[in-house]
């Protein structure tokens, strides 16, 4: 029997799929967990017309990265913060810093998980990947300098 599954289900599929199951385990399982109802002919197409709006809304996901990225191309970032007397920063530099930085030079409002590096603490350049969605990502210079 053919099910539309509302969540993920181990070794079966994820939400939103159209899978065949054995009817004991839609009724026994599936049906009583609100893991999935049955796929008549008005679900199938509903749920067709779902994918193809996901499909669109994706694409134009990729179509604004890739906008956003074409303004972060060469971009360099300057920090200032307080160093010990051995040349390290106190406690580091955080995404959320270098986030501010970037929506003060280019008006881009980034997550916290959208930066990607290794934890600064140190004074000098870094190379900072910007990931904003799969296949729109972009290296920025992050300067960091002794505040004085």
């Amino acid at each position: 029997m053919k099910v539309l599954l509302n969540k993920d289900v181990k070794k079966l599929g994820y939400r939103g799929d159209i899978v065949n199951v054995k009817t004991g385990y839609f009724t026994n399982f599936l049906l009583p967990e609100g893991a999935a109802v049955m796929a008549d002919a008005s679900v199938v197409k509903l749920q067709e017309s779902r994918k193809a709006k996901l499909v669109m809304k994706k694409e134009q996901l990729v179509e604004n990265a890739k906008e956003v990225i074409k303004k972060l191309k060469g971009l360099v970032v300057t920090i200032s913060k307080k160093i010990t007397s051995k040349g390290k920063l106190y406690g580091g530099l955080s995404a959320e810093e270098i986030i501010d930085q970037i929506a003060a030079k280019t008006n881009i409002k980034l997550e916290p998980s959208n930066i990607k590096s290794e934890h600064i603490k140190e004074v000098g350049t870094h190379k900072v990947v910007v990931h904003i969605a799969e296949g729109a990502e972009e290296t920025i210079k992050v300067v960091v300098e002794a505040k004085k």
